[in-house]
């Protein structure tokens, strides 16, 4: 059974070039002086029952005008939105509470709004407030809160009416990093509980971890929807085309460049899931080595091992960069390596060049299982980049374990006995 369901939710807004025309447009009715924009186009949608959908696209896509529509703070022009279950909606920053009111007359009025009685809201807001973690503020009008606190508050209050369905949009940017980790912990487990989330964020690598299937919106229209690996490259491609105006014109591959290097250079890419980047270079391979330089399937955690890729250049880059991405089996990351990030500042390259890189590295004690290495190239700096060529899970390494690990890791610890009372 699906818990949310939209059939081409549209959204549009009158725009007039000048406050005048509105009054012209009641006078001299008949006549338009206004124009449409449809933040919305024919959206439509499925969200089973107890599955979570992550949203996502740039600002100004209509990522928060769905979310919106779909807690019925705003109708929709066109289409219908069809909910089974209460809703509890974190929206943006303000929304939902009374200014002058304080923090617990607020949860009150929205607890009664949510349908709880004014004994079932009493009884839950002793663990409301340990949630926040805002103190006295409690008491105090909510117009003196940081957004911190009110974020802190706002999320608290929606998640403990015990919504059968929960919007977040984003507002969990605002609060520290120790409340965001309480957050997820939060959305996990209710996920786990069988609870409907839609969730915005523009953290992919939060989507791809929380999220059963992703929504890709663009200019108000759904541009991809599907597996959330599936959906967040493509997305990602898109804006990595997007923020190069010259990356549209150049071609998705290149052939009969010389070949250099002889043996140094790696050929060969044992898997491609997909792969995005604006292509002024590409990479060509990438091999695991064991201890002794050998190419290899599979380690025992805690083994040294060498990462090795080969990128080509088609066009002049000044501040090349190459790294790689391990994943684990749920396409979680679990590790990042670049070349600027080590310090290493490579040569700029010319056209028709190659580089290869050996990334030697001490695998931690890891859980055993399949492991994906996402070779990179891109140009810039560690801090500011922009993507070339990315292939997603190129290489797998089977990481077998000499120990019992519990959760993802194990750290290398010395451990001693201080004190027997």
């Amino acid at each position: 059974m699906d818990a949310v369901v939209v059939e081409n939710g549209s959204k549009s807004y009158r725009i007039y070039p000048k406050p005048a025309d509105r009054l012209k447009e009641l006078v001299f009715r008949g006549r338009k002086f206004h124009q449409d924009f449809w933040a919305l186009k024919n959206v439509s949608f499925r969200v089973p029952r107890g599955s979570t959908l992550g949203v996502v696209g740039e600002n100004g896509s209509g990522k928060s005008t769905l979310l919106q529509m779909i807690a019925g703070t705003l109708q929709p022009t066109e289409g219908k939105v069809t909910l089974d279950g209460r809703v509890a909606a974190l929206l943006e920053l303000g929304a939902g509470f009374n200014q002058e009111f304080t923090g617990r007359e607020n949860v009150l009025l929205n607890a009664a709004i949510m349908g709880l009685s004014e004994e079932e809201t009493v009884q839950r807001l002793p663990e409301i407030e340990r949630f926040a973690e805002i103190g006295s503020f409690i008491d105090q009008p909510v117009k003196t809160y940081s957004s911190g606190m009110y974020v802190r508050l706002a999320f608290a209050a929606a998640i403990h009416v015990d919504p059968e369905i929960l919007l977040v949009d984003e507002a969990l940017s605002v609060g520290d990093v120790y409340f965001q980790q309480r957050c997820m912990r939060r959305i996990r487990q209710m996920k786990q509980d069988g609870k409907t989330i839609l969730f915005v964020s523009h953290d992919v690598t939060a989507v791809k971890n929380l999220c059963d299937s992703a929504l890709w919106l663009e200019h108000g229209e759904i541009k991809g929807i599907g597996e959330p690996d599936e959906v967040v490259g493509k997305y990602l491609a898109s804006m990595t085309l997007r923020r190069d105006p010259y990356a549209a014109e150049l071609p998705r591959s290149r052939t009969g460049l010389p070949m250099q290097g002889g043996d140094w250079i790696v050929r060969s890419l044992p898997n491609v899931d997909h792969r995005w980047g604006n292509r002024h270079a590409e990479i060509v391979g990438i091999q695991i080595l064991d201890h002794n330089h050998t190419p290899c399937e599979a380690a025992v955690h805690g083994d040294r091992i060498v990462v090795r890729v080969s990128a080509a250049f088609h066009d002049d880059v000044d501040r090349p960069i190459v790294g790689f991405m391990m994943r684990n089996r749920l396409g979680e990351d679990i590790c990042g390596i670049n070349t600027s990030a080590e310090g290493l500042v490579l040569p700029p390259t010319r056209a028709g060049q190659y580089l290869t890189v050996d990334f030697s590295v001490k695998l931690p004690l890891l859980a055993p299982g399949n492991y994906h290495f996402s070779p990179a190239v891109a140009q810039g700096t560690h801090e500011q980049f922009v993507v070339c060529d990315l292939v997603e899970n190129a290489i797998r390494l089977v990481v077998h374990s000499r120990a019992i690990v519990y959760g993802y890791m194990k750290f290398e610890s010395q451990v001693e006995l201080r004190y027997i009372g």
